[in-house]
């Protein structure tokens, strides 16, 4: 079995991608941040990585692009992905009882319109945006919300409260397969 890891939980853009490359059959090591994942590669905890570098919206993705500078790792296949964003809540929350809303960074960016929109809302910035998502259906509070992937809000049992909400609609991410 192939082992990957990607940066942030099941539901993330990052697993879809892997999916997408390797098949459903591939076992996800789930990483907290950039540097686990590059390291559990380095380390071989992990065959390979699954790693957003470059988003339409907002351009490379910094966190990923960090740790590939002054790195050896061959990249073996390019994908780009499809980027749905969608605001979730809780299952009694609608737009009005929303006063947070967290996710990770570069999501936030790409959704920039649609959060000035409604810039009464404090933004936090998470790990990643399935952690996110998992997050909110967890403590299940009504005005707390996240943004992520429609996977992630059926994954954890988050209802879906805006969708396409990014930028740009036809809104994708560049995803490499890397390895050692």
């Amino acid at each position: 079995m192939t082992t990957v890891a990607i940066q942030g939980v099941r539901g993330s853009y990052s697993e879809e991608a892997t999916f997408a490359l390797l098949g459903r059959e591939a076992s996800i090591v789930e990483c907290n941040n950039f540097a686990e994942t590059f390291n559990a590669v380095s380390t071989q905890l992990a065959e390979y990585a699954v790693i957003p570098v470059e988003n339409k919206i907002v351009g490379e993705i910094e966190g990923s692009m960090k740790h590939l500078r002054g790195n050896i790792f061959r990249v073996y296949e390019r994908i780009p992905l499809q980027v749905r964003h969608v605001l979730v809540g809780t299952s009694d929350a609608d737009i009005g009882s929303v006063k947070t809303v967290r996710s990770h960074i570069e999501a936030l960016k790409q959704c920039k319109r649609f959060l000035n929109a409604n810039a009464q809302w404090t933004q936090f910035i998470a790990a990643d945006t399935a952690s996110s998502i998992r997050r909110i259906a967890r403590e299940n509070i009504a005005s707390n919300a996240a943004i992520g992937s429609r996977r992630a809000a059926e994954l954890y049992g988050a209802k879906i409260i805006a969708e396409n909400i990014a930028d740009d609609h036809d809104n994708w991410t560049t995803f490499w397969l890397i390895g050692r």
